[in-house]
């Protein structure tokens, strides 16, 4: 399966590079792409000044020009030093560059083509500090939910399958859907920070941060320091949670996000790459289908289209935001801070989303809804894997077997005793004229949840 999805994947990347090539815009010399080192995905110039401003992004086309194709950036293009130098074609799509570049203060957001992994747009300076606020890394609250999610789902259960939320239970569902961090964090103590994490690594999470800030390499397999029920406080990059998202959207396909879509000679031929972007089928088909459900959105949001997405903040511990999510055809996330998240991660990924479908006409596509694969499973309600008859698992589900039996002791305990009380001959007492005497109300109101509006953006 991997081998044949790797293939297919390599060929949407050569049919991509191929369709870049032999559609590069007339730059009003030669008829071919710009006379330049760094090229949008249409073959226009990007700014000559663009390595200073944009030093971040920079460094990352030029290490991976290095580790794929073994070229370094004093042999790129140079008007007048090297004419004969080689040309970038990259995957940053101008239109949304643009947009993303819109927004202002602490703010961040990246779109990540699924199966193909070609990032479209890479957009976030800090203000102040000048630090790269796309690759560095944040908390991710609730929009991990979906990793946690994912390796529930690749490791049997369903998305109905029940789990312990403090002093309530819920299904899987609820948990993502309502933002339960609580069944979140039961769901990843059951399977473990190891099993969790390495399910993130295959579908684009690269690193993680733990208490103390230091970066753990996914990769290999480094997880100290890191516990299952802190996983969505540990910060991670607005680039790899969009990689994640776009690993959904494809089906469960992984590609390696990647910046450089070909590099030319002076001759306009394509230098082969000495390394190929890595793919790989991450997650079964109903796995990443299941979880384009439970994050589904409202279908009147954008254009009447389906898209599916999570939200996050940290119910006022932080100003910071997220909003992650995908159509079919295209995963943004985003990430604000400070004053930028007063209109939040929503805005930026609005911005970038509809420039996308406007500029390329992507096509309305609606997700499949529930696969109903797995099995609905109960272990995550107790300690001892007991389920408690007055839960909401046994509301929801009196007919199960488990209800009844762990019902029994405590209604045998109740029951009278067939014997006679002994009582001695007392006088019959007066009768009293006072009223008997009522319950008290109640006074407990329905728990108050904090989850977040995640199902769409504009709640």
């Amino acid at each position: 399966m991997h081998l044949a999805v790797g293939g297919a994947v390599a060929l949407v990347l050569a049919i991509g590079v191929s369709i870049v090539l032999g559609n590069l815009p007339d730059d009003g010399s030669d008829g071919g792409p710009a006379d330049a080192a760094l090229l949008y995905d249409d073959g226009r110039a990007l700014p000559a000044d663009f390595p200073d401003t944009h030093g971040p992004l920079a460094e990352r086309v030029y290490a991976e020009l290095e580790a794929r194709y073994g070229i370094t950036p004093d042999q790129l293009y140079d008007e007048d030093d090297r004419p004969d130098g080689y040309r970038v074609v990259l995957t940053l799509d101008k239109a949304l560059q643009d947009a993303a570049e819109e927004t202002t203060g602490e703010a961040g957001v990246v779109a990540v083509e699924p199966g193909s992994g070609a990032v479209l747009c890479y957009a976030g300076t800090d203000p102040d500090t000048g630090e790269d606020l796309v690759g560095s890394l944040h908390p991710p609250s609730s929009v991990f939910d979906m990793i946690t999610a994912a390796t529930a789902l690749e490791a049997g259960a369903s998305i109905e399958s029940w789990w312990a939320d403090e002093q309530t239970d819920v299904t899987l569902a609820q948990a993502v859907s309502e933002g339960r961090s609580g069944a979140m964090d039961t769901v990843a103590g059951e399977y473990g920070v190891e099993t969790v994490l390495a399910t993130a690594n295959g579908m684009g999470l690269t690193a993680i941060a733990d208490a103390d800030g230091t970066v753990r390499d996914l990769a290999a397999g480094d997880y100290d320091g890191l516990a299952a029920a802190d996983l969505g406080t540990y910060p991670v990059s607005v680039v790899d949670m969009a990689s994640v998202y776009a690993t959904i959207a494809a089906g469960g396909a992984y590609a390696e996000t990647h910046f450089v879509g070909a590099v030319l000679d002076s001759g306009d031929r394509e230098i082969e790459a000495q390394q190929g972007v890595r793919t790989e089928q991450a997650l079964a088909e109903t796995t990443a289908q299941d979880l384009q459900y439970l994050g589904l959105g409202e279908s009147e949001a954008i254009e009447d289209r389906d898209f599916f997405g999570v939200a996050a903040d940290y119910h006022g511990q932080t100003t910071e935001s997220w909003f992650v999510g995908a159509i079919p055809q295209l995963s943004v996330a985003a990430w604000a801070n400070g004053a930028a998240a007063n209109d939040g991660g929503v805005a930026l990924w609005r911005t970038v989303i509809d420039t996308a479908i406007e500029e390329h006409g992507y096509e309305a596509e609606s997700l499949p809804g529930a696969s109903g694969a797995g099995e609905d499973l109960t272990e995550g309600l107790g300690d001892d894997g007991s389920v408690d008859p007055a839960g909401e698992y046994c509301q929801a589900n009196p007919g199960d077997a488990a209800c009844a039996a762990s019902a029994s002791p405590s209604e045998s305990e109740e029951e009278p005793s067939s014997e006679p009380e002994e009582t001695s001959a007392e006088p019959e007492p007066e009768p009293t004229t006072s009223e008997p005497e009522e319950p008290e109300p109640t006074t407990s109101e329905p728990e108050e949840t904090t989850s977040e509006c995640t199902s769409w953006p504009f709640c």
